[in-house]
């Protein structure tokens, strides 16, 4: 289910925005940590999302997003969470894994496993609406929109 591609916009993005469910409606809030694990899972850290873990308790349906704001193209993964705590099977591999990504700056006490079956490309309409556009074009557009440079 996770691709080499999925994995590769994972790996460049700054971040992704977990999508939950409640009585109120959606939720949607980003998290910092998170990586790619086995053939279908993404792992998140739990750093201080005390309604994610609430609306998660009560709904595991999530979409969790996450954009290469340079290339202008992501995925949505759909799939159920599950909180997870020291203790639980497979717990220490997965949190050795975030908490290397975290260092110093946060404890990861708890995280979400989140089981995808379904993902769906994001491209940026500049994509669709001209065909012509390359990834590269849309790259340098954006570095220097956001007035940065590559690094080498």
């Amino acid at each position: 289910m996770l691709t080499d591609d999925i994995r590769d916009y994972a790996k460049r993005s700054v971040l992704c925005w977990l999508a939950t469910c409640s009585d109120e409606g959606p939720s949607v809030s980003p998290k910092e940590i998170f990586a790619c694990f086995g053939k279908d899972r993404i792992i998140i850290a739990n750093i201080a999302s005390p309604h994610s873990v609430k609306n998660i308790q009560a709904d595991p349906r999530v979409c969790v997003s996450f954009v290469d704001v340079f290339s202008q193209k992501g995925w949505q993964l759909y799939g159920d969470a599950v909180l997870m705590r020291a203790g639980d099977d497979g717990f220490d591999d997965r949190q050795a894994i975030l908490q290397a990504m975290a260092g110093e700056a946060f404890r990861v006490a708890t995280l979400w496993d989140v089981t995808v079956t379904k993902a769906k490309e994001i491209i940026a309409p500049s994509y669709r609406f001209n065909p012509d556009v390359k990834e590269a074009d849309m790259r340098d557009g954006a570095m220097e929109t956001y007035s940065v440079m590559p690094r080498d």
